[in-house]
């Protein structure tokens, strides 16, 4: 009982210790990309590698305190989303109030997986970000966004693409995208999932990404079978921990019981968009997720949600159906964590676990 007393006691000496350990210098460690033979992105379209951050990043050096105030920057925030633009193809590119409300929205982030990319041109995807680049921030600052494209993907004739649109000023591409080959004679997934590490340009954020979009039917299994992707990409990008897998699961209503087990829901891996929070413009239903391995939780601000652009740009019903079906799902990571702040949580959830004090 004394020591349940003295374990909040405890917690704040090693908060303390953590914020009032002093500044710290730190170096952005360069790419070291871990390139894999099962390479299938698009020949048609450039995966810029952000080789210019790259090596602008080995020689950025910063101070972050969360005491002293120095560099207490947005840069220090990586802000993530994962979007389903419904159909998104020549008839959306053409419309420019619905383009309008995609880069104003994408603007907002700095990775944004999207999924359900249907263009065969494979025009309509550099428009976009053609026009996120228009113009600048508040601060004066060019817009400066890239991409990296998967193949087209799908069983049927109806193909669909992944794509990462990226803040250039904020992450670079750390690796080289692969999509995930299906073991022999399986056939486990409609749209095999996308996977590229992304780093932030200033901080210690590093963090391999993989986007998903579930086909319906089959939400079960393909949620599933995605703890088997993040066991293979381990055997690929070796001694990555941290892991974001994120998307269109479908999780929700007849396809997926949310409060039901999941391979994908092992002490493991945290699903950050709960059960509570509606991700779909017409319905009440969380199909979109994010996920992280544990690995990644000092690094997550606790702002995480659903962006509903809806409201935020004063949009009806008819205005808001012509941009998706699907609201972006977000979560904000730290881009830079010291080891004194992971050690700092691995401890506090070991006693939080053990002692329940703080459930």
């Amino acid at each position: 009982m004394q020591l349940q007393k003295l374990l909040p006691l405890l917690f704040i000496f090693l908060l303390l210790t953590t914020m009032f350990s002093g500044c710290i210098d730190i170096t952005n460690n360069g790419t070291d990309v871990n390139n894999s033979s099962n390479v299938t992105n698009d020949t048609n379209t450039p995966v810029d590698d952000n080789s210019s951050n790259a090596s602008a990043g080995l020689e950025n050096e910063t101070k972050i305190c969360g005491i002293c105030g120095e560099d207490l920057r947005p840069t220090t925030r990586v802000n993530v989303a994962a979007f389903n633009i419904q159909i998104f193809g020549a008839s959306k590119a053409s419309n420019p109030e619905v383009m309008d409300v995609l880069a104003k929205t994408i603007r907002n982030y700095d990775i944004v997986g999207v999924q359900e990319i249907r263009d065969a041109s494979g025009d309509s995807l550099p428009k976009l970000v053609d026009l996120i680049n228009e113009g600048t921030d508040e601060n004066g600052t060019p817009y400066n966004y890239g991409y990296v494209v998967s193949d087209r993907l799908g069983r049927s004739t109806s193909k669909e693409q992944y794509a990462y649109i990226y803040n250039k000023e904020k992450v670079y591409v750390a690796s080289e995208p692969i999509t995930y080959p299906e073991p022999d004679g399986t056939d486990p997934f409609e749209r095999e999932p996308y996977m590229v590490t992304f780093r932030s340009n200033i901080g210690n954020f590093d963090a391999l990404f993989i986007l998903i979009h579930t086909k319906p039917d089959d939400a079960k299994s393909e949620i599933n079978e995605l703890d088997s992707v993040v066991e293979y990409a381990k055997t690929i990008y070796v001694g990555q921990e941290n892991y974001v897998i994120m998307g269109d699961f479908n999780a929700d209503g007849s396809y997926f019981n949310e409060s039901g087990a999941s391979d994908l829901k092992s002490d493991k891996y945290v699903w950050l968009i709960t059960n509570e929070m509606v991700t779909t413009t017409k319905t009440n239903n969380t199909y979109d997720r994010i996920v992280i391995t544990k690995s990644l939780e000092p690094y997550v601000t606790g702002n995480t949600g659903v962006y509903n652009y809806s409201a935020a740009y004063g949009l009806n019903q008819s205005q808001t159906a012509a941009v998706s079906d699907h609201y972006p799902v977000y979560v904000e990571f730290l881009a830079w964590v010291g080891e004194w702040g992971r050690m700092l949580f691995v401890r506090m959830s070991f006693i939080s676990s053990s002692s329940g004090i703080f459930a």
